[in-house]
């Protein structure tokens, strides 16, 4: 009998095995597994079945790597001499697999035709074929016979239609959805969940066209791939025939291999031009996917979810899972079927009938329903989108739609004019509306009845949950007499509503205890209205971020039960984000099925000097000359910088405690040092207005910030400005004191002139219109010389940085493509002044990364480097190696760096990534010998946000490993393993059983429970809802204490955690880019000040680090009252800064003052904020006439709560102000109080 070992990764093969094997009877015996038998099965008893084999065939899909047990069988196959052939599945993989092989030549052809065609005849064809190969057969085998490729499947129509035959059948009147799956399903005949897909759509009258493919063209095989099969069978008369797609096939279909960073080649779904809806195919059981909370695991994040973004595709739901069936009696391998989920089904069915429903809609009859953010659910705070000026972009939106043939009514004249009538209508802030008023003054009310009507159709547990923490409906948030109030403006067939308040600020207790709170009755009745009453066609959330996408519910795959997937229903949703945040857009994209259409972010410039900060420059400047040129004139110079010195504080920024005759030289050098890095910080310049590229001023200083890195072999502007000037600008950086006798100046001065003469070249060259024939002129007039590289960096200006950031007005007309059901292309994410100019134009659709290729290798080295820059710093600090660190790691700064973050902390404990050569994807660790590491390995403590939790579960996998292999290395200077047999000692003399033991006490990374996000005590800080720091650190442990793993998903470990806070020596969390930092967010003080404090009242003492690896190419690292001290200057105090945000009116303003939230959340986790900078924020926001009557006039509510948060401080005893000062603000504070009384 002739044995064959068959080892596949798709899993229709098993069944066509099967029945060839059948027809064969006794002559052969096939044993087939699938990757999840391998998965499941010893390699020893795998490596003995293969050894008894006298064929053995591996079918691949994701390369060898991704197939168990892979290497040993085919070592094994060489060593024995027995005929192995590996089947590809992709084009560039033949050549390595061919090698690997030994069946060659034209046998290899043979072969890998059999196995591409598939089938039961060509699978009987090929065990013929082995048997004829062995000697058991005298007839050749009939050749290969191809199945069709691609091809039109219709349940009822027929198994593989002519286009025409097809387009006969159906109704050409009706919409028409196109749906793509694979051609092995077709070949299998798994097509149940296809069915149902179908009928679906059926049901609402939509037409539908499904389509079997393979997804790559390949002409030795005869398959056309799936831009042919877009652009043909698509398409009717040259034009497209279908109104939407849903696609269930997985992966990236318009790029090949989506590493990181990869470009796209061309997109054929931009040409077709419609929405492309993911539905998901799901591997993850159902049995798991429905219990957990987790939702879809790994692999179906990665492969249907964050590889199509890069196609643009909108994610949704799973709505087939794969379901192992009984072991085949004949092959012995699993036979699988995807089994359609009805509901879940029909979800997707809907949603692309509604996206048809906006396409063909016309735009005088489309409804759309626009939601301000509101987090606190405060006056100062609508609109509260990150970067945006959020009126000025919503003004021009509407009149873009007016223009466009929207009903557009009773527009006011102005941006300042539209928020002031939003302002008079209902808002969610009671405190500043009479209660008899709020009726009044609400778009809408939803009686008790129809809200009791909407809830009936919840499931049975939700409505559970409702009722056990919000009462009986309508319960008592945003209400009046039984009646549910409806925020927002009518404008015509435009309503512009408020996100309703998340419940935290109702639910005071709530942050203590349950971190997944339901929303309120009033959050689902809100959205349920816009669709259902308002009659919304699409909803359009403006700017980053709101509340419904961090709802509770399953981190990815939502089900019915999932409350962003209760409130949005089946609405599309369009959302404007800004584009360097790609992982909470993400979080839109999979919890809230978004179109995103990326926006710029704010124009970005060089802090500069100002003030003392200037006055210290120019006596710097002066002591220099001094001292090489009129000594006499140094001690008063030297008295007076030492008096400007300490006037301004900046003693405590450089750690001097007063004059040190000896050590002044040394000391100039650092503050001269220090004056250049906070000069030369970039902060923003205002706020960004959808579809408006920055002009004049801060457009020039815009293009410098893009222009400060290099670009591939274009070197940094500056950079080329100060070599034509015959200077390294590195040097002039790293000593601005230094002196140049031949110039008679300094370092620091040259440092100006470097910026100077970049400027002019910047100004020259728009004034120029950015003609490139331009530069060479524009670089002689500058110079008095040529420089060829300077102009060649100016070229790049004119010819790819300027049409980028010019391409910036099209973020509008995106936003129409979306509201009208049309495609919106798919583009990266990053931070723009980081070097990713590839991010621009904006306007797209944006996606992330390759979860398999994180870290990458470039991220390793910045990740290194963060981790010997944070040794060398505590070192000094303490005189000794920490033993435990915490660090925080979130999704978003992993997206954007390729992991630099998990790259540190896999090299602080002493683990390195080990990469496939072709793909660039991890594909596992290996331990850096002691000796190549020099130093300890440290024991890391991680606490990742709830996003990296859901997008990255794959990488805490690979963190929890690297823990356990460190774990179990027994050598010197291991702290970890040190640290984990002390606790599993100490646990076991507790009683605890070993296993449980051992467990816990490898126990490192911790995020929220499940359904939950954030890390809670910015609720309670925000609401004054805390007495100290052992309430912080409550809240912290409540929201943080739940341990993830390989093996484990939110084990509740409090303890454990609380343990690990206590004994931690540092904590670090590392900043990647300048065009955000820590008084920006609440999620920064609340994740690190919150496990600062939360570490302080356990007990222990870290020192904190903030990395700043914003240029890659010079990585620092500050403690994090260095930071804080830093960003004052460069930002909070700057007149530049509060210049440029008193140009954004209200949205302006109320920045302003969440920003005072924010340092006051600092101030209350880490005590980081020092006397002398709330004595600059009153003086520079409050006392300030100009600013403070700016903020009466357009934004009070914002002054009322910088005031509010200012004598909180004090009354907390965070800050200590003269009395005098104090009297001041409390006689400020009622005086706001009372005109806000009176304006309501």
């Amino acid at each position: 009998m002739l044995r064959l070992l068959f080892c596949t990764a798709i899993e229709g093969d098993v069944k066509a095995l099967s029945l060839a094997a059948r027809e064969l009877g006794e002559r052969i015996r096939v044993r087939a597994y699938t990757r999840r038998d391998l998965q499941l099965k010893g390699g020893k008893e795998l490596l003995e079945e293969a050894a008894g084999s006298h064929f053995i065939f591996f079918h691949l899909m994701g390369g060898p790597e991704s197939m168990p047990h892979f290497k040993a069988v085919v070592e094994l196959a060489h060593q024995k001499g027995l005929p192995l052939h590996v089947q590809p599945t992709a084009a560039e993989e033949d050549e390595s697999l061919r090698r690997i092989s030994t069946i060659g030549g034209e046998e290899y052809d043979l072969v890998r035709r059999y196995v591409s065609y598939g089938g039961r005849e060509n699978f009987k064809a090929l065990l013929e074929w082995c048997c004829w190969k062995a000697g058991l057969g005298s007839a050749l085998p009939p050749p290969p016979r191809p199945l069709p490729w691609e091809g039109i499947y219709h349940p009822r129509y027929g198994s593989c239609l002519e286009p025409e035959a097809f387009w006969e059948k159906v109704d050409p009147e009706k919409p028409l959805v196109a749906l793509l799956f694979y051609q092995s399903w077709w070949v299998a005949g798994n097509l149940e969940f296809v069915d149902a897909l179908v009928k679906a759509l059926e049901k609402r009258g939509t037409e539908a066209l499904p389509v079997f493919l393979y997804a790559s063209a390949n002409a030795a095989l005869g398959s056309r791939g799936i831009a042919w099969v877009v652009e043909n069978l698509l398409y009717r008369g040259g034009r497209p025939a279908v109104d939407a797609v849903i696609s269930a096939l997985m992966f990236s279909q318009t790029q090949s291999t989506p590493t990181f960073a990869r470009p796209a080649p061309e997109n054929f779904y931009l040409r077709l031009g419609v929405p492309v809806i993911k539905a998901i195919a799901a591997i993850t059981p159902k049995e798991r996917w429905a219990a957990s909370s987790q939702g879809l695991e790994p692999p179906d994040v990665i492969m249907s979810m964050a590889l199509p973004e890069f196609d643009g595709q909108l994610i949704t739901v799973p709505v087939a899972f794969r379901e192992e069936l009984e072991r085949d009696p004949v092959t012995g391998g699993t036979m699988v079927l995807y089994k359609p989920d009805p509901e879940r089904v029909d979800k997707v069915a809907a949603l692309a009938c509604n996206w048809v429903r906006l396409r063909r809609t016309p735009p005088a009859e489309r409804k759309v329903a626009v939601i301000l953010h509101n987090y606190p659910p405060r006056n100062d705070r609508i609109g509260c989108a990150f970067g945006l000026d959020t009126p000025e972009s919503l003004y021009r939106l509407l009149c873009r739609l007016k223009e466009a043939g929207y009903r557009v009514e009773n527009l006011p004249p102005d941006a300042a004019s539209l928020f002031q009538n939003i302002l008079e209508g209902l808002t969610n802030d009671a405190n500043w509306s009479p209660p008899e008023t709020r009726r009044e003054r609400a778009a809408a009310r939803v009686p008790l009845a129809r809200l009791e009507n909407w809830l009936a159709f919840l499931p049975p547990s939700v409505q559970g949950e409702l009722t056990a923490n919000w009462g009986s409906p309508p319960g008592k948030v945003m209400t009046w007499n039984q009646e549910t109030l409806i925020p927002g403006r009518f404008f015509g067939h435009i309503f512009v509503g408020l996100q309703p308040p998340r419940g935290f600020e109702t639910q005071l207790e709530a942050a203590y205890h349950d971190p997944d709170l339901p929303p309120p009755y009033q959050y689902l009745a809100f959205y349920r209205w816009l669709e259902e009453d308002f009659g919304a066609h699409v909803v359009l959330h403006l700017g980053k971020h709101g509340t419904l996408e961090w709802l509770p519910g399953k981190g990815s795959g939502l089900s019915a039960s999932c409350y962003p997937d209760l409130a949005l229903d089946r609405l599309p949703n369009v959302y404007p984000y800004i584009v360097n945040d790609p992982g909470e857009g993400t979080q839109a994209k999979r919890r809230s099925w978004a179109c995103i259409v990326d926006h710029l972010v704010p124009a970005m410039t060089s802090a500069g000097k100002y003030e003392h900060l200037e006055a210290l420059e120019t006596l710097c400047r002066e002591y220099q000359e001094a001292l090489h040129l009129d000594p006499p004139r140094l001690p008063r110079i030297k008295e007076a910088i030492w008096a400007k010195v300490k006037e301004s504080h900046l003693d405590r920024d450089l750690g001097v405690t007063g004059e040190d005759e000896q050590g002044f030289d040394s000391f100039l050098e650092r503050l001269h040092a220090y004056l250049h890095e906070v000069g030369d910080s970039l902060i923003r310049e205002g706020l960004h207005i959808l579809g408006q590229p920055p002009e004049g001023d801060k457009l020039v200083h815009f293009l410098g910030a893009l222009c400060r890195l290099p670009h591939g072999e274009i070197p940094a502007l500056r950079e080329a400005v100060a070599e034509a000037l015959g200077f390294s600008y590195r040097e002039l950086e790293d000593n601005p004191s230094r002196w140049y006798p031949e110039l008679r100046t300094t370092a620091a001065a040259l440092l100006d002139r470097v910026e100077e003469k970049t400027e002019e070249c910047l100004r020259l060259l728009v004034q120029a219109g950015f003609d490139p024939a331009a530069c060479p002129g524009i670089v002689a007039q500058v110079l008095g010389r040529e420089e060829e590289q300077l102009v060649r960096v100016l070229e790049f200006v004119a010819r790819e940085v300027w049409p980028r950031l010019e391409g910036v007005r099209e973020e509008i007309e995106a936003c129409l493509a979306g509201l009208s059901g049309r495609y919106v292309p798919p583009g990266p994410s990053g931070a723009p002044t980081r070097g990713r100019l590839d991010v621009l134009p904006t306007g797209r659709n944006f996606y992330s990364v390759d979860p398999q290729a994180l870290p990458t290798r470039a991220a390793w080295e910045v990740g290194k480097q963060l981790a010997d820059l944070f040794l060398a710093r505590y070192l000094a600090e303490r005189g000794a190696y920490p033993e435990n660190v915490g660090m925080v790691i979130w999704a978003t700064s992993e997206m954007r760096t390729g992991g630099e973050n998990i790259a540190q902390a896999l090299y602080l404990m002493g683990v390195r990534p080990v990469w496939e050569e072709a793909t660039g994807r991890v594909r596992g660790l290996e331990l850096i010998p002691r000796e190549e590491l020099g130093r300890p390995r440290l024991d890391v403590t991680l606490r990742v946000s709830g996003l990296f939790r859901d997008t990255f579960l794959n990488i805490i996998h690979l963190l929890d490993d690297a823990v356990r292999r460190v774990a179990e290395q027994e050598e010197g200077g291991n702290l970890l393993r040190r640290h984990f047999l002390a606790e599993v000692s100490s646990a076991l003399a507790r009683g605890v059983k070993e296993e449980e033991a051992r467990e816990e006490a490898l126990f490192r990374i911790f995020s929220d429970p499940p359904g939950a996000y954030g890390a809670g005590v910015n609720h309670v800080i925000d609401e004054s809802n805390w007495k100290d720091a052992q309430d912080l650190a409550q809240v912290y442990l409540t929201w943080g204490g739940y341990a993830y793993g390989r093996r484990f998903y939110a084990r509740e470990a409090k303890e454990v955690f609380a343990r690990r806070l206590a004994r931690l020596d540092a904590t670090i969390k590392n900043e990647d880019s300048r065009e955000i930092d820590i008084f920006d967010d609440d999620c920064f003080y609340a994740y690190h000040g919150g496990m600062i404090a939360a570490a302080r009242s356990l007990g222990g003492n870290p020192v904190s680090f903030v990395g700043d690896s914003s240029d890659p190419r010079k990585v620092k690292v500050r403690t994090l009252l260095e930071e804080s001290r830093r960003l004052f200057r460069a930002r909070v105090l700057n007149p530049k800064y509060i210049k440029g945000m008193r140009e954004h009116g209200f949205k302006g303003a109320g920045d302003l003052s969440r920003m005072v939230d924010y340092i006051f959340g600092w101030s209350a986790t880490a005590q980081v904020i020092e006397d002398w900078m709330y004595e600059g924020l009153a003086e520079k926001y409050v006392f300030d006439p100009e600013v403070a009557g700016w903020m009466k006039e357009v934004n009070p509510w914002a002054l009322h709560n910088i005031l509010a948060k200012l004598l909180e401080a004090i009354s907390r005893g965070l800050w200590r102000p003269a009395p005098e000062l104090e009297e001041r603000l409390k006689n400020l504070y009622l005086e706001v109080e009372g005109l806000l009384e009176e304006r309501s």
